[in-house]
């Protein structure tokens, strides 16, 4: 054990010294704001206003073809349409031009082969079922009318059901809102890309670490005075270490900003002000307000205690476990050339993990995320996502002892690769080879 902790400080200061990690330490939660920001930026960007010219015979549509920031509807006689269409192509104003035949109030069938949309460009997916769906809504219209239905009857049909969710499973027992479980995923999302990105890029560094010192002969240096065990232990509890301080700097410095955006927000709210003025100050600009604090009523059902707490525990054995996957990758190959042969076999299912954890929003207890959650080589990535959606006690601790049972089982199994690869050279170790070595 003394072996083992004396290689792990020594692995541990050399990484925390380095100004790549300090840079990075603190740069990492700007630059990820910052993609964020210049995605946000580029769909704005990519969403140009378009200028579309209607013809519409039935004269049925002028109020429901409403202009608005991103789409301009200009209308225009059905003297005008062939004109429209001579000049559509080399048009820089115009985008398409929408022609909408005359129809019969009985007949709606026919209407919807006639309806037609040239355009001289690519219009976009969303736009066209954006139109589709005005247009649809107001032949609905037309037909309740027709039945006779008034247009207050008509208002007075419409419903706008919000339905109260209470979980009694989850620890809270509060209502769940819409808003709340897209919260959850996002922020389950969030934390299975950090496990996902952080296991691979700590892996790899623990297999280059491997692979360099084996090149360098370094390690028949090292071996002769600690364990073959020992020493590959200790490079992936030191490196371990690095990953937790650096996880925890950044949830310290998260609650501090979250801390501080609440406080700046209430700040802003006067001491002691009235029901009316809060109300006035919502009538204002009542869609900031209502997403605003929509938002913090979500973050205050979700458990991050909790959260925190177990996503560190997911993270810490399954780096684990894949980091000792890495380790004995180093070891039986000569180059950095060749670990991309066994590299692919850890990588496939973390990725399994992460893109089969998105049909936890839709069923987050469905028996494709129990069993990810359950799976070793999927868990930790799996069940992180779950968490924040509730998860029993006794399906958390079964996770936990597969997890643990299968790490020190692959940590052993390992230990044995990596004890005979550090010292072959000149060979390209095989799946056969290396089931020699762990029989030895």
């Amino acid at each position: 054990m003394k072996q083992i902790l004396l290689v792990a400080k020594r692995e541990f200061m050399t990484q925390v010294k380095n100004k790549t990690f300090i840079v990075m330490t603190f740069l990492s939660p700007l630059i990820l704001v910052a993609i964020i920001a210049i995605v946000a930026w580029m769909i704005s960007a990519n969403s140009d206003q378009k200028n579309i010219a209607v013809i519409d015979h039935s004269n049925e549509f002028i109020t429901t073809l409403a202009s608005s920031k991103n789409v301009i509807y200009n209308f225009y006689p059905a003297a005008d349409m062939e004109g429209i269409k001579d000049t559509l192509v080399d048009s820089k104003y115009l985008n398409g031009l929408l022609i909408i035949p005359e129809f019969d109030d009985n007949d709606f069938e026919s209407l919807q082969n006639k309806i037609e949309l040239i355009t001289n460009g690519n219009i976009g997916v969303t736009f066209k079922e954006g139109l589709e769906s005005k247009i649809n809504k107001r032949i609905e219209e037309i037909k309740m009318k027709n039945a006779g239905v008034s247009e207050n009857q008509l208002k007075q049909l419409k419903s706008n059901i919000s339905i109260k969710t209470f979980n009694l499973k989850d620890s809270s027992g509060g209502e769940t809102g819409n808003k709340t479980e897209y919260l959850k995923f996002g922020i389950a999302m969030f934390l299975a890309y950090i496990v996902f990105t952080f296991i691979m890029l700590y892996g790899v560094k623990i297999m280059r670490s491997v692979v360099e010192e084996k090149n360098n002969r370094v390690v028949e240096i090292i071996i002769s005075s600690v364990k073959p065990f020992n020493l590959m232990m200790g490079k992936i509890l030191g490196t371990t270490f690095v990953a937790l301080l650096q996880f925890s700097i950044w949830i310290v410095v998260g609650l501090l900003a979250f801390i501080g955006g609440s406080t700046f927000l209430q700040s802003k709210i006067p001491t002691g002000m009235a029901q009316s003025q809060m109300q006035e100050m919502m009538n204002q600009n009542p869609e900031w307000m209502t997403e605003t604090l929509g938002i913090f009523d979500a973050m205050r059902d979700v458990n991050f205690p909790f959260i925190i707490i177990l996503f560190l525990i997911y993270f810490l054995l399954g780096y684990l476990f894949y980091s000792s996957v890495f380790a004995a990758i180093g070891s039986a190959v000569d180059n950095e050339a060749d670990t991309q042969q066994f590299t692919f076999y850890p990588i496939f299912p973390m990725i399994i993990a992460i893109y089969g954890s998105m049909t936890a929003l839709d069923n987050p207890d469905g028996p494709v995320s129990f069993w990810l959650s359950m799976i070793p080589l999927t868990s930790p990535i799996s069940m992180v996502v779950r968490l924040p959606f509730g998860v029993e006690w006794w399906e958390i601790l079964l996770s936990l002892l597969l997890l643990i049972g299968t790490m020190l089982l692959m940590v052993f199994t390992a230990s044995k690769i990596y004890r005979v690869g550090i010292l072959m050279y000149g060979k390209k170790a095989s799946f056969k080879e290396m089931w020699k070595w762990i029989r030895y």
